[in-house]
């Protein structure tokens, strides 16, 4: 790993490591040994100085007083070992110091590793606690989610129901056509325009119906992938119910106001009337329950992307 600097103690340090094991110590060898780090300029001025420093003999020249030379050589040598004694007593301070520098480093190291990993160990439990919650409301939401299947089947059911007293109602509204057929015999081409006006509205809303139904198979299938906001789907299917409850007494009403057909022509024209207003009421609940149901899909998405961001947020958290 590389130092984040260099100084003079530590070219020093690695020239002297190089010389101990009978390497040059160049300029490129000193970076080596320094981890690759520092300029090649100041690793040679920090050469330059340390060899100024170091203790050289005297040059003596041979031709000049050889007994003096004799004479002073034992002085030569014991301030030699002296100047080596005290290089190295210099040097191991330098490294004596270097070595408290780096443990006063790796101390505060630690300290600040181990602050970490305490909380690390906080945010593990509070995620450990926060994972069995969610796991809890997971189950509840499960449970849930099967009652609201169940109102799922009651509902369909109660559009099929419709659906069979929407033809029933086709049929007798043909009966009391067919009954009071002598009393418009002026205006056979007009009641045959509105007829077939009828059955094409008629015809269209048992398509609206099938298709609702088809829509509502496939999204028991998506409510199968998704996790839904259960108290608030509870309240709103709670309200649909009272609506189709409403809507199957207002088609017994119909019913009622076609049995009264055959009473009068102009009793059938103005039960026809209503049934037309009631069909085009009916086929807008039926398109706002669709809109409803789109509501309550993009809902479910958005709790199933933030719960499934909540699962990896605890995957990452969990120890390797």
């Amino acid at each position: 790993m590389a130092r984040a600097g260099i100084n003079k103690a530590l070219v020093q340090e690695a020239r002297d490591s190089l010389l101990a094991r009978s390497l040059a110590p160049s300029i490129e060898a000193v970076r080596a040994e320094l981890g690759h780090t520092g300029s090649k300029t100041t690793i040679s001025r920090y050469l330059r100085e340390l060899a100024a420093e170091e203790p050289r003999p005297p040059t003596v020249r041979l031709d000049e007083e050889l007994q003096a030379f004799i004479g002073s050589l034992a002085q030569r040598l014991a301030a030699d070992a002296q100047a080596t004694v005290a290089a190295d007593r210099a040097r191991l301070e330098r490294h004596q110091a270097a070595f408290q520098h780096q443990r006063e480093v790796d101390q505060a190291r630690y300290e600040e590793l181990h602050k970490a990993h305490q909380l690390a160990l906080q945010e593990r439990q509070a995620a450990t606690t926060r994972e069995q919650q969610l796991h809890e409301r997971l189950q509840h939401l499960e449970g849930n989610l099967q009652r609201l299947r169940e109102v799922e089947v009651r509902q369909q059911q109660l559009l099929e129901e419709r659906a069979h007293q929407i033809l029933s109602l086709e049929d007798k509204h043909s009966h009391a056509w067919a009954a009071l057929e002598h009393y418009r015999e002026q205006h056979v081409q007009q009641r045959n325009e509105e007829l077939t006006r009828h059955d094409l509205q008629v015809q269209q809303l048992q398509q609206e119906l099938r298709r609702a139904l088809d829509r509502l198979t496939a999204k028991q299938e998506e409510l199968a992938q998704v996790y839904r906001d259960l108290e608030r789907l509870s309240a709103e299917q709670q309200a649909r119910n009272l609506q189709l409850r409403s809507q199957s007494q207002a088609l017994q009403q119909r019913s009622a106001e076609c049995e009264q057909l055959a009473a009068a022509v102009q009793s059938a024209q103005d039960s026809q009337k209503m049934l037309q207003t009631d069909t085009s009421a009916l086929r807008e609940r039926a398109h706002r329950y669709l809109l409803d149901r789109r509501q309550d899909r993009r809902d479910l998405r958005d709790m199933a992307r933030q719960l499934t961001q909540l699962h990896g947020l605890l995957a990452r958290l969990k120890p390797i």
